[in-house]
């Protein structure tokens, strides 16, 4: 049986927080609120009713995705056009955005060229530094703005509704799993389908909560309890950059992007866990760091490969390169995945992970199209055996929206 309402999704683990649900339903209905433990979650101001349960139940991309693929594609991958390694030609966005800026430096043609009315896409904003709000981006120079990554949860998809009232054509810039919202929502709403002319996600290595920053800055001597940073860089300038908290004071703290990710562990939502797609397969372009082997040795102007899986997706790139927005040199899939051996591990390993998540008791999400068998089939049975108990042992401890640590589960780590 599958999931059939927001409580279902929320308690089952199951929430991405991407927002989508409270634009599912009248404006006030939903509210996004952080917990306790730091993640972002939908909560209802009233009873929701079974037509609105069965909305979300139906578009939520937590527990609704089909990504399409066919024996044609690569089962980890999905539907190849072009690999690239490149970068935004303008040096101050590369060296400011994260990774090489190659997704702002798109935005930035889209924009300039008249191709998009705006841009949806994330940035700092509202009461403290680890926020983040949607925004409607319409002038070329304000990209800089939301260019660098946001390491914390955020709810974009609150605003699609916004967006689309616009009547104006758009381009969406956000993670896979809001993508993975957006193919959802152009299946049941024309408006999305006419008027959002391009996706692109970045290769998404999950959505700590706002504990594992508040953690780090403990780690160097500064209670944020006590006092709060006004604002805080998680990378950019260079690549990866450092992470930055700036004090109202005039302060700041500083730490290595090994410091924050490498040297200590961070807690992560359990749908992260699991994720079918944390690459963009249903983007028209997706782009991510471009490390050989997945650890940087040190800051470089910044790099990314970059993947289209869409005609769309290798017109816009291709138009802007001929537009001098982006630099673009020809490379393969293998280097790719050799940059990102934990994405090809997570889709190797994610319907196993399902697996057990419903043996432990909770319902099955629809997740379809997404090569699972034959992702599945490049491991040996024994890595599946490791994965399911491990998983299974960790569910049968919390199943709720647990959070946990973002290594692969065995049974003698599960609690």
């Amino acid at each position: 049986m599958g999931f059939s309402t927001l409580s279902e999704i929320v308690d089952g683990g199951y929430c991405l927080s991407c927002g989508l649900c409270a634009d599912l339903v009248p404006e006030g209905v939903i509210d996004m609120a952080f917990t306790p433990d730091e993640n972002l979650r939908p909560r209802a101001t009233r009873p929701l009713t079974a037509d609105e349960n069965a909305r979300i139940a139906r578009l939520c991309p937590g527990v609704s995705m089909d990504a399409k693929l066919t024996d044609e594609d690569d089962p980890v991958w999905g539907r190849i056009l072009a690999t690239w390694e490149g970068w935004a030609s303008d040096p101050d966005t590369r060296f400011r955005a994260s990774a090489g800026g190659v997704m702002t430096a798109i935005n930035h043609y889209l924009l300039a060229s008249g191709r998009a009315d705006f841009i949806l896409q994330a940035r700092a904003a509202g009461p403290d530094a680890l926020t983040s709000e949607p925004v409607m981006i319409r002038d070329p120079d304000e990209l800089l703005s939301g260019s660098q990554s946001r390491y914390a949860p955020s709810a974009p998809l609150s605003m699609i509704e916004k967006a689309l009232a616009t009547g104006e054509k758009f381009a969406v810039s956000l993670k896979p799993c809001d993508i993975a919202g957006v193919r959802n929502l152009q299946a049941a709403d024309k408006r999305a389908r006419d008027q959002i002319v391009f996706t692109q996600a970045m290769f998404c290595g999950t959505v700590p909560s706002r504990e594992t920053t508040w953690k780090m800055l403990t780690r160097k001597g500064h209670d944020p309890a006590k006092v709060a940073p006004t604002a805080f860089r998680w990378r950019g300038d260079g690549c990866p950059g450092t992470a930055k908290a700036t004090y109202a004071d005039g302060r700041e703290v500083m730490a290595t992007y090994n410091e924050m990710w490498t040297d200590a562990r961070w807690t992560t939502q359990f749908r992260c866990k699991i994720c079918p797609d944390a690459i963009g397969l249903q983007t028209d372009i997706a782009t991510g760091d471009f490390w050989p082997g997945a650890v940087p040795t040190g800051d470089t102007p910044g790099e990314n490969g970059i993947i289209a899986h869409t005609e769309t997706g290798l017109e816009i790139a291709r138009a802007a390169e001929a537009a001098g927005y982006l630099t673009l040199h020809d490379t393969d899939l293998a280097t790719i995945a050799d940059t990102q051996p934990h994405h090809v591990r997570l889709r190797q390993t994610f319907a196993t992970r399902v697996r057990a998540a419903t043996a432990s008791g909770l319902p099955d999400p629809d997740f379809r199209g997404l090569a699972a068998k034959a992702a599945a089939d490049q491991l040996p049975q024994t890595d599946h055996d490791t994965t399911y108990a491990g998983t299974l042992a960790r569910l049968k401890v919390d199943t709720s929206d647990c959070v946990s640590e973002f290594d692969d589960w065995t049974p003698e780590e599960a609690p």
